[in-house]
């Protein structure tokens, strides 16, 4: 177990994207950090939700249309991260919490910082989750790859999609969950972004869109009849 880091440490760090303003200019390493944490956790949402918006170009998609649209955009977004950040994590996350000041290990400091420090002191919970994350993003991938191949008619494929749904309800419940009834002990609750964009909304995708890719992928499987593959 790596010692923990104080709050008063999350700050005073240097160290990818948007690590040239940090570590060659001198601009304070908090907000770089709080800028990318913004930018991610309101793109995500108005990402996700775009085929809901009076777009012209959506205007005539069903509500059904919509939210498939929504969904998938969800599950596979979902996916990328966890074959990569969270992945990468698990494989280097000794070497990321003795990297500060390194550039290649930003994209971890830039959520460390302020967001939750679990990810620096690495408590046994947190890389049990992540472990079924990376096996969460194995098995959706494998769903989309049949979805694309069937063009969208495999009902294995959209098992595998709520399957993967069931899954980020509950390792971002207990993610949530742990921390705030600890007493958020890990998030700086002094700043407003650092408790409600980097831990809050920044993670919240992942408790509210999988209801809506459980419905979808309920509608889908009725209709398909649970034919086999």
């Amino acid at each position: 177990m790596w010692p923990a880091l104080s709050r008063g440490e999350q700050g005073q760090s240097r160290g990818g994207l948007c690590t040239a303003p940090d570590l060659e200019h001198g601009v304070d390493r908090g907000p770089v950090a709080d800028v990318l944490a913004v930018v991610y956790s309101v793109g995500l949402f108005a990402a996700f939700t775009t085929s809901c918006w009076p777009l012209p170009s959506v205007r005539r998609w069903s509500a059904f249309q919509r939210i498939q649209s929504m969904c998938l955009l969800f599950l596979v977004v979902s996916y990328a991260p966890h074959l990569s950040w969270e992945r990468a994590w698990l494989l280097l996350h000794d070497s990321i919490q003795n990297s500060r000041d390194a550039a290649w290990a930003y994209s971890w400091w830039a959520y460390i910082d302020g967001g939750d420090m679990r990810y620096a002191t690495a408590p046994p919970t947190l890389p049990t989750m992540e472990v079924l994350s990376v096996t969460n993003g194995v098995l959706g991938s494998v769903g989309f790859y049949r979805w694309v191949r069937s063009r969208g008619t495999d009902p294995v494929a959209v098992l595998l999609f709520m399957a993967t749904a069931v899954v980020h309800l509950y390792s971002t419940s207990l993610y949530f969950g742990g921390e705030i009834l600890a007493g958020l002990p890990n998030v700086d609750t002094t700043s407003f972004l650092d408790t409600w964009m980097k831990f809050g909304l920044a993670n919240a995708p992942w408790i509210v869109f999988p209801w809506f890719a459980l419905y979808w992928g309920g509608r889908l499987l009725s209709g398909m009849g649970l034919r086999s593959a």
